[in-house]
């Protein structure tokens, strides 16, 4: 199964949950950047404003092409609640492209409701979804349900490679 994980990290909580997905997956990974300099307090007040008025950031060309991809697994850090801006410029350029998705979030106090507004975003519902408090990511206790993720991923994917080779 070939995979893609591609995210947004404008702290580095979500680069740790992917880059331990990737490596789990043996996965490729694509970094999404944005433009804009999204660190201190102002950057996190644009990243807010961004996110609650749904503006898709301008965002650097991928160097990956989604479409090459079993599966694309696609992490965001939600930002007021919302989807993050660079992530939603991904998904609203590269989402019809993707075979076969699942989720991954990461939050400090409420997940809120990126999960549904990236599926509004995307052509088929995920086959995955997991979302990460930065709390269990300080802890440690991140991996654990990354591990039920991977699981999840790796059932689900030999059935997708089963499905996708037309074999009965």
């Amino acid at each position: 199964m070939k995979v893609l994980v591609a995210y947004y990290s404008r702290t580095g909580n979500t680069r740790r949950v992917a880059e331990a997905i990737a490596k789990s997956l043996e996965a490729e990974v694509e970094d999404i950047r944005d433009y804009e300099n999204r660190l201190g307090v102002i950057g996190f007040l644009r990243s807010g404003y961004e996110a609650l008025r749904r503006r898709p950031a301008a965002i650097q060309p991928v160097k990956k092409n989604p479409e090459e991809y079993d599966v694309v697994v696609i992490g965001s850090p939600v930002w007021a609640g919302s989807l993050s801006s660079p992530v939603r410029a991904y998904l609203t350029m590269h989402g019809h492209k993707i075979k076969e998705v699942a989720l991954f979030t990461t939050y400090g106090i409420s997940e809120g409701r990126i999960f549904r507004q990236m599926e509004e975003l995307l052509p088929k519902k995920p086959i995955a979804e997991i979302s990460i408090r930065e709390g269990e990511i300080r802890s440690g206790e991140y991996l654990k349900k990354i591990e039920k993720f991977i699981g999840v991923l790796k059932r689900l994917g030999k059935r997708i490679l089963h499905d996708n080779s037309g074999a009965t």
